[in-house]
């Protein structure tokens, strides 16, 4: 844990300095932000996303419904945005498609594929209202899976 982490206030939010940004870089395996955080961890610590990339095992960036880059290994992995059945309420897609990503890692499944399930399950919750209201087991996952990209997992 930071003890002296130093907060810099920009207007009604604070946020960390580039300092305590690098230090919670040097101890993270995956870091996963959406395209705004990725410009400011580049704005607050002066270093590109590559090169933030090079010091974890996977940096992903999500970018709503353009879909998401992974950057590992030197490589940047374009993942295809989901299409979802109804846009009804955004609220909780970051947390979904986190959790797709955890998912994925946990069970150690390729880039690609876990790309691609974090992706559905962004679109997954989008489709319904609040942050936990929808059901699905693991032959629905497969399903909405080979529905969304044309292959099974």
């Amino acid at each position: 844990m930071l003890r002296s982490a130093k907060l810099v206030q920009v207007g009604r939010h604070t946020l960390f300095d580039g300092p305590e940004l690098e230090a919670f870089i040097s101890r993270s395996s995956w870091i996963a932000v959406n395209d705004y955080e990725g410009q400011m961890l580049q704005e607050r610590t002066g270093i590109p996303l590559e090169k933030i990339a090079q010091r974890v095992r996977a940096l992903i960036v999500t970018r709503g419904a353009e879909g998401s880059t992974i950057y590992l290994d030197g490589q940047a992995l374009t993942i295809p945005p989901a299409q979802p059945v109804a846009v009804v309420d955004p609220t909780g897609c970051g947390d979904a498609y986190r959790a797709g990503l955890i998912y994925g890692i946990t069970r150690q499944l390729d880039w690609e594929t876990t790309g691609r399930i974090a992706s559905l399950m962004g679109a997954v919750k989008v489709a319904h209202p609040g942050t936990q209201n929808h059901d699905f087991g693991e032959s629905g996952l497969d399903d909405l899976f080979q529905a969304a990209f044309g292959r099974t997992l």
